[in-house]
């Protein structure tokens, strides 16, 4: 299979011309159909648009239009001309977006009105903008040249930015060969076939169904923060369309789940569902499982913005066994790494790390900071002054990814997750992992999560309960959270317990929890 992305298109359009590239919720409430033919024919137009601008391939452009099927359709129009498309969530904040374009420089800008007059207003890409435009715009601009590029594999395909929800956003490169080795894994790990209808509740997935020759379907959703997207419309259109697969981070199955079992409602149809953006609370899956058939399968995935799939497992297997040893302080474990992704876990350092030696790898159980290798993993960001060097292990003609995540191999070869390098707690001379903590406390029913911090060289655990458990006696969770720590010579050192309604979040998934607010808040708090 070729690594040009686009030509994934055009073979899905001979293969299958009349099958639904995706279904979607139209403006008037009725539900639309686009074929793969129909959206081949849209994007070969928006590509003759985009053309008759006379960029050259490898030019940027700001891709800041709310997902639609004229948005896919134009993504993949960037992919034919070889323009490379900058995707940043806006819900990183406007001066971060403003961040993100000073750094990547776009010479386009590709909007609809209310991001052309955000634009306006923050001064996006001020410096560096040559072209402002839309799609209804390219509808109407064409090319007489209607051959188009064919770029080499290890070519730009796309900036995407990460969710800054550890620091500032970094813009991954990925190139043509990362996006298709991307392709190929997930197509390969999940055994998707071209038969399958897929419900993604991530955007980008979407773009990943058409290339794999899968139908979409875009609910009346209109891709809000995961935390509020309603669960009824969900659920109404996985049954309409006979949904088989779902991609959908923790939060929303979180939802799901319990507008379910509130509702006595359960999807018949679901096969599979894959979760990613953090690990998923053992309830949320013990919740989910309950509105979903007893055969089909609910994966999580460990990945991140610069490579995913990076690890699997079944969520079966974490509520028959692994959880036990969770809640005894072992961490959470993320599966065996999938093919394509040769992980590794080396010492723990806070510096660079030019050039990878054999040296720098721990053996089974020790606990040190994930890396992985493969054809998926992006190679650099778009500015490499001081995020490359972090980040980025040379070794040989390869390049190692640092995922800034600590864990461990166990003796089967399943990788446990112990959290975020920079989230560690330095005690003295001991450190302690925040998801080896918080497993032991997160076992008590009434708590939903938890969150260790350090405040002046003491740990302070936060404490999120479960919206019925918000009113309980707060004296007695501590000391029955007190109890559960007492055989672990760490965990049963934490004396500081702070109470919060909602835990902050990461701005994509609504999954990962912001520690460094958390910090911030508990020094406020002890004063």
């Amino acid at each position: 299979m070729t690594d040009h992305l686009a030509n994934r298109l055009d073979e899905n359009a001979a293969k299958f011309p009349d099958k639904a590239a995706f279904f979607f919720y139209r403006a008037d409430s009725q539900w639309g159909t686009i074929t793969f033919t129909n959206l081949l024919d849209k994007t070969n137009h928006l590509a003759l648009g985009l053309q008759a601008l006379r960029f050259a391939p490898g030019t940027r452009a700001a891709l800041m239009v709310p997902p639609s099927v004229d948005f896919f359709a134009l993504a993949f129009a960037l992919l034919k001309t070889g323009i490379v498309p900058i995707i940043v969530d806006p819900a990183i904040g406007l001066k971060n977006v403003t961040e993100c374009f000073k750094e990547s420089k776009p010479e386009i800008f590709i909007g609809n009105f209310v991001t052309h007059t955000i634009r306006q207003i923050y001064g996006w890409g001020k410096e560096s903008i040559k072209v402002n435009t839309s799609i209804s715009q390219l509808n109407h601009r064409l090319s007489t040249q209607t051959t188009f590029h064919s770029p080499l594999s290890n070519s730009p395909a796309a900036i995407i930015y990460t969710s800054g929800s550890t620091g500032l956003p970094k813009g991954a490169i990925y190139t043509h060969e990362n996006f298709s080795a991307q392709l190929d894994m997930l197509k390969q790990t999940f055994n998707i076939g071209t038969d399958e209808i897929d419900l993604p509740a991530f955007p980008l997935f979407a773009l990943i169904d058409c290339l794999l020759g899968v139908t979409a379907i875009i609910p009346d959703i209109k891709f809000p923060p995961p935390a509020k997207v309603d669960p009824e419309k969900i659920f109404d259109a996985a049954e309409r369309f006979n949904v088989g697969n779902m991609f959908a981070s923790p939060i929303v199955l979180d939802r799901l789940a319990n507008y379910g079992i509130e509702n006595h409602k359960k999807s018949s149809s679901l096969k599979r569902v894959i979760t990613a953006g953090a690990p998923a609370p053992v309830q949320v899956l013990e919740d989910f499982r309950k509105v979903i058939p007893e055969d089909s399968k609910l994966f999580g995935v460990y990945g991140a913005t610069e490579t995913l799939p990076v690890a699997m497992i079944d969520s079966q297997e974490i509520l028959n066994e692994t959880r036990f040893k969770s809640e005894g302080g072992a961490g959470v474990c993320i599966g065996q790494p999938v093919d394509g992704a040769e992980v590794r876990v080396i010492k723990i350092s806070d510096t660079p790390i030019p050039t990878w030696n054999d040296l720098l790898e721990l053996s089974i159980g020790k606990i040190g900071e994930i890396t992985v290798t493969g054809r998926a993993v992006t190679e650099k960001y778009i500015s490499d002054e001081d995020k490359d060097p972090l980040a980025k292990i040379c070794d040989g003609e390869r390049i190692v990814h640092r995922m800034g995540d600590v864990g461990y191999f166990d003796e089967v070869g399943r990788l446990w997750f112990c959290g975020r390098k920079s989230h560690r707690v330095i005690v003295g001379d001991e450190i302690f992992f925040t998801e080896c903590i918080e497993g032991i406390f997160n076992a008590h029913p009434l708590v939903y999560r938890t969150a260790l911090v350090g405040v002046d060289g003491e740990p302070v655990l936060w404490i999120e309960l479960e919206k019925d458990s918000r009113n309980a006696d707060r004296e007695k969770i501590k000391e029955e959270l007190s109890a559960l720590a007492k055989d672990h010579p760490q965990a049963s050192r934490i004396k500081t317990f702070l109470f919060m309604k909602k835990f902050p979040t990461d701005v994509r998934h609504n999954s990962k929890i912001i520690r460094e607010q958390l910090t911030i808040l508990a020094k406020k708090r002890l004063v």
